[in-house]
This record gives C-alpha cells, structure tokens and sequence, in this order.
C-alpha cells in the first residue's frame, strides 16, 4: 500500500521505516509497566580499576535520562595496582566532596584481573543456561565456580548451537576490594571489566558495538574485541618501561591481527579505535594492520549530560562507562557478582506501597462514597422541606380552603340540579292558570304534582294544565267543593310530570309543535 502511494521504492522504504519505528514507539509507551526501572530514580558510582590509574565518576538516571554528575581521576604513585584500603578511602574521600550518598557502587577491573572466553553450547542449554555455565566454567576457565566471580552473555544462537562469551575472575583477588569499599560505606553491587564499561561508552555516546579497542599507556596496554557490544576477547601487556616505541606498538599489532581475521570472517568491517596517552603515534601500527584507525583524546571524549568544565587531565571514560553501563537499560554488560544467575527485577517497595495505599484508598472511596453521597442528598433534601415548610402551610391551609369551597359547590350543585325542576314547574303552573287561582298547597314528586287550591271554576282549569307540554293524565283527585264564603270552588288537582325540554319542549301526544 505505501509502495502504491508513493510509488519511489527509496521513499517507500523509508516512510515503512519510520511506521515502524513509531509503531515500536507506541508499543512502549502504551505497554510501559508503572514498575518499570525508567521511572525509579538511581544514582551511581563507578570506580575503574586501571594499571596507572584510580578513575571515579558518578552519575544519575531519572526518566530514562542519564546524566554525568561528576568524574575524577588518581594516578598511582607506584607501579601496579593500589592497594583495596588505598581504593576504598579514595572512593570515601571522592564521595564525601562530591556529595554522594548512598550510590550503588560498580567496580571495574582491568582485564590482567580477568579471563573472557568464547564458547559454543548446544541449543538444549538454553533452558537451564546458568547451570551449564557453572558446570562448564572449569572447561571453558581455569576457574572452578567457587573460586570465581563470572558472567556470560549470548552472543548468537544458529544452527542447533549457542556462542556464549563468558568473562571470570578469581574471587580472592576481588574480595578485599569490596570488603574494604563496604568498610567505608560503599557496598558494590556490580564488578566489569574496564573493557566492559568502555564498550557501553562507545556505545551509548557513538552507537558502537563491533569494534576493536586498545587502551594504551605509557607503560601498559590492554585492548578488547567488542562484537555486538559484548567484549568477546582480550589482551593485556606492559612495556617494561621501555615506552611504546614502534616496536612495542608492533607487538600490540600481534595480539589484534587475530581479531581483525575474526571480523573479517563474521563479514564486519574491521575498525579499530585507539585511547591516546601521552602524545604517541599510531602511524606505524595502522600500517602494520592496515584498517582504519580512530584514536580517542580529551577533546573528542564527550561526556552524557555533565554540566561542569572538563578537568585538565584524561576524561576517565572507562568508570564513565561504569555509570553508563549501570545506568542504560540497554547496556549489554555483565556483572560478575551475579555469577551466571538471571536477575528478575522486581517492583521497588516504595511503588509496591504507594500502588498498595492507591488501591486501599480507592476500595474504601468505593465503599464510603456511595453512602456519603446518599447522605448528602438526605441532608440536601431535609434543608429544602425546611426551608419551604411555610410555603408548605400555606398551601396546606389553601388546600383545606379548596376543599371546603368544593363541598360547598357540590352542594350548590346538587341543590340547583335538584330544585331546578320545581322551579321551571311552578313557573309554568304560574303561566298557564289564571289570575283568579289560588294555589294553597302544592307537592311535587319524582314523577307526579299535586296541587290544591281555589278557581272560579275548577273545570276551567283542567284544559289549561292538559295544554302544558309538562303535565299528562291530568286529574282531580277529589270532588271539587263549593267554598260559599269565597264563592270559589275549591279543587284537589293531580298530574304526571312529562319531562322538561327547554328548546323543543313535545307537546302532550309527545309530537314536536
């Protein structure tokens, strides 16, 4: 799809290189566990064992970020290496100006310390590696794994077959050293070669890892076969304080040429990189190996993350890449306090407590909280009736008042429904009689009216109530009487109620007029 796009195979090349590598970029920060070392801050020294010199730096490591703090060196005042008491009080003494306090201590050894070996296993051993190691160190070493401090690393596993380098020193050379260095406060956590720490240097500051090195002095030398940064060989020698003349940097050049042969077998372009002292030329020795050589001084040694001046003597960049190694997670160094075992990191307590009150925390928020908020709506609640229980009398009274004035409606009501009829009868009984009638009596049932009273002549009245759409079966109930004071004839008249109709009232035969 991006070969489609862009249609260059160069830029498509690249475009997929740099999906990649933001794909890989993802990858690590959405799956970074909260355990992991690059946000446990770490602080470090490094002390570099040398045959001229004491080298002592230190440095720290926050957020992946390292940074030099520091760096001093100490020339021996005799030939040979100091002594452990005369290594531990320095170190004391360097921690104590600098202002470093509980560090973890790496000590690097020279390589005349130290034997490195290539071997091969087979792949079978993968699974129990550090116990292979241990049982084979005696074949591979002249060190039994008792008498040793050793280390190994994989180089390459193909072909049914694993190449391992493995690196190891006698114990009772390196044991007074780090008893005197705990004396004193500075328990050592991890032990290199100087080899070793040169080679996280090269490769954190240059992104070197297949190289030879040689570090020459002015009466010492040693140098190492670095492949995929892991010192895979070794060498070290002196001048016998003739200097390293021509003809010394010739015996120098024997001890490389197998190595160069090794490179050029693996198909890695040779490339040799010299630590320059004391102004000597390595015109002869590139001649005699005939690869191309880099030579390393003060000015061109950069130091990560160190904010001070450069000192005026050498840049220690082997205990530099003490603290690097130590420091860089992608450092390939051993340590061979470790003796051949895995190391599984493991949170630090502090995390483990903070995520472990985190959690408490959030469990008792998940508990609490929900009652909390049902009280503070209770609460809530009870304020509001508070403060509308007046309005809420009010209302009340108002309502009471409804009430009341509705019963008095429905009795209205009731009365208007039930009177209306005898109101409308008694008005037509006041249209349809005559002037001269008197009514003294009149009752009014669910379905008959009777009436009494007194006419001039009651049979007159008899038409008049029949003609009422009102009125049927009109009657008299009893004989009429001829009152003779009044001279009116009294009557006793009764009648069924035929229904009320206000716009079309039917007349008696139930017909529309």
């Amino acid at each position: 799809m991006i070969n489609n796009f862009f249609g260059d195979p160069e830029t498509s090349r690249k475009m997929q290189s740099a999906v990649r590598r933001l794909g890989r970029t993802l990858k690590t920060v959405l799956f970074l566990s909260p355990a992991n070392e690059v946000f446990i801050p770490r602080k470090q020294i490094s002390i570099a064992v040398g045959t001229e010199l004491l080298s002592i730096a230190h440095g720290s490591r926050f957020l992946n970020r390292i940074k030099i703090a520091g760096y001093k060196t100490y020339p021996f005042q005799e030939a040979g290496h100091s002594l452990p008491e005369t290594v531990a009080s320095t170190a004391a003494l360097y921690c104590s100006q600098a202002n470093v306090t509980h560090p973890q201590v790496m000590l690097c050894i020279p390589k005349a310390w130290t034997i490195i070996r290539t071997t091969e296993l087979p792949a079978a051993a993968m699974e129990n590696l550090s116990d292979v190691v241990a049982y084979e160190l005696d074949r591979i070493t002249p060190l039994r794994p008792d008498d040793a401090y050793y280390d190994y690393r994989i180089l390459k596993a193909e072909g049914g077959r694993l190449q391992v380098a493995v690196a190891a020193a006698r114990r009772e050379t390196i044991d007074p050293y780090i008893k005197a260095l705990a004396e004193k406060g500075l328990p050592v956590t991890k032990i290199d070669t100087n080899l070793a720490a040169v080679s996280a240097y090269l490769h954190y500051v240059w992104q070197e890892q297949d190289l030879i090195y040689l570090d020459i002095g002015s009466k010492t030398y040693e140098g190492g076969l670095l492949q995929a940064g892991v010192v895979v060989a070794g060498c070290t020698g002196s001048f016998n304080g003739n200097g390293s003349d021509e003809c010394l940097l010739a015996d120098v050049g024997e001890n490389v040429a197998p190595w160069i042969e090794r490179m050029e077998k693996a198909n890695v372009s040779p490339q040799l990189v010299v630590h320059s002292r004391d102004g000597v030329q390595y015109a002869s020795l590139e001649r005699q190996l005939r690869i191309p050589l880099q030579v390393l001084t003060n000015d061109n040694l950069t130091i990560p993350g160190f904010q001070g001046e450069k000192a005026g003597d050498d840049v220690p960049h082997d205990a530099v890449g003490g603290v690097l190694s130590s420091l860089w997670t992608k450092s390939k160094a051993m340590n061979l306090l470790h003796r051949g075992r895995a190391t599984k990191t493991s949170p630090p307590l502090t995390l483990t407590v903070i995520l472990g009150a985190i959690l408490l925390a959030m469990g008792i928020l998940a508990l609490f909280l929900p009652l909390h908020l049902e009280n503070e709506k209770v609460t809530a609640i009870d304020r509001e009736i508070s403060a509308r229980k007046d309005a809420v009398k009010k209302i009340e009274s108002l309502r009471k008042v409804y009430s009341s004035l509705q019963d008095e409606f429905k009795a209205i009501e009731g009365f208007k429904q039930g009177k209306q009829i005898t109101l409308q009868i008694l008005k037509e009984m006041t249209v349809i009689l005559p002037k001269s009638v008197w009514l003294t009596r009149g009752r009014i049932n669910d379905a008959t009216v009777a009436i009494e009273g007194y006419a001039t002549s009651a049979t007159d009245i008899l038409p008049r109530i029949e003609a009422s759409p009102y009125f049927s079966k009109v009657e008299f109930s009893s004989p009429t009487m001829r009152d003779a004071r009044m001279n009116m004839d009294r009557f006793v008249i009764r009648m069924e109620l035929e229904g009320i109709k206000k716009e079309e009232p039917k007349a008696k035969n139930g017909k529309k007029q």
